[in-house]
């Protein structure tokens, strides 16, 4: 069994270089809480990553996986010149 601690720790740095970023997050906690998964599991952390491809990776826990909450820490982190891939992030 591996086991990962989850800190609220966040690294304030200046913005990712102007390049290709990932944008995702995950979902960790109980292995599997009655039968619900992903977004709907109840008492699950939220950790939202923002990796550049072959470069710097910055995660931070977040309360929801919402465009209001996100767009803030995007803003500030990602570089506008960069291009973004994500899975459908919504605004």
């Amino acid at each position: 069994m591996v086991r990962i601690r989850i800190t609220e720790f966040c690294e304030m740095e200046s913005p990712f270089e102007t390049g290709e970023i990932e944008i995702d997050e995950s979902y960790f906690g109980a292995r599997r809480v009655r039968g619900i998964r992903g977004r709907g599991a109840r008492g699950k952390r939220i950790v939202f990553g923002l990796i550049k491809r072959g470069g710097k990776v910055y995660t931070q826990v977040v309360r929801n996986f919402s465009a209001a909450a996100l767009l803030p820490i995007i803003r500030e982190k990602v570089n506008e010149e960069s291009v973004v891939y994500t899975e459908g992030f919504k605004t």
